[in-house]
């Protein structure tokens, strides 16, 4: 209907805005090609649009990402002799050194082999802590020390475009024993047997076929599954 509009609407502007445009059969079906051809470009100029905004954005956000500073790699320094799993001295950390430090006069040992909770409002610092922790934050000044491996689990949960397997394995070798343990411990199994694939069900972008307690299973899982020795969960 749109397009025999636009036809109609032309033949008439063509007609009607001077007295000796004469529209014959050669020019109304040469004109009604070129409509024709024109039909599919203008069609996806919407979408044209809108992919160069995002392109636009997208490059903005990887240039400032590129541009920023590098994290200090000896912020968090590797202790085997160390009696804590982590320990922080008179840490001070920020993420914007010119905004001002927003962790401060933090000092914490946390002994191996224990379960730590920290509890607080909303926006008081809990995450802030355990990207300090990961050497994430700009460390001001302190001493930041762990002892071994370290698996993190973030807030949001980061899900591939892969098979559930894959997430967890995450890229390392399948062990059956220890991924049906990991399965078991992290309540996966009454999610698989609800999937139509069980762990071979395609988890689309960004886990838009989970639930969201089902995205942080199977994080959880990943970060077990790596066998590290110490694990910081965030939000668990």
């Amino acid at each position: 209907c749109r397009p025999v509009a636009v036809c109609l609407v032309t033949f008439a502007v063509y007609v009607l805005v001077d007295v000796n445009n004469i529209l014959d059969a050669e020019k109304a079906f040469v004109s009604l090609s070129l409509f024709n051809i024109l039909r599919f470009p203008l069609s996806m100029l919407p979408m044209v649009i809108s992919n160069v905004v995002q392109v636009r954005v997208s490059l903005t956000r990887l240039r400032n990402f590129l541009g920023s500073e590098e994290l200090d790699p000896s912020a968090v320094t590797q202790d085997p002799e160390s009696k804590h799993a982590f320990s922080i001295k008179d840490g001070e950390f920020a993420w914007d050194r010119a905004a001002g430090s927003t962790l401060r006069d933090i000092n914490l040992e946390v002994p191996v082999g224990s379960l730590i909770a920290v509890v607080g409002s909303v926006g008081t610092g809990k995450s802030s802590l355990l990207q300090a922790l990961l050497g994430e934050m700009d460390k001001i000044h302190g001493d930041v020390t762990i002892k071994g491996s370290v698996a993190y689990v973030s807030q949001q949960a980061w899900i591939q475009n892969a098979t559930l397997q894959d997430n967890i394995l995450f890229g390392k070798s399948a062990d059956v024993s220890q991924y049906r343990s990991v399965i078991d411990a992290c309540a996966l199994q009454p999610d698989l047997d609800i999937m139509p694939a069980g762990d071979q069900t395609e988890i689309g972008e960004k886990g838009i076929n989970l639930s969201g307690g089902q995205k942080q299973r199977v994080s959880l899982a990943r970060a077990v599954y790596q066998d590290r020795d110490l694990y910081l969960l965030d939000d668990p």
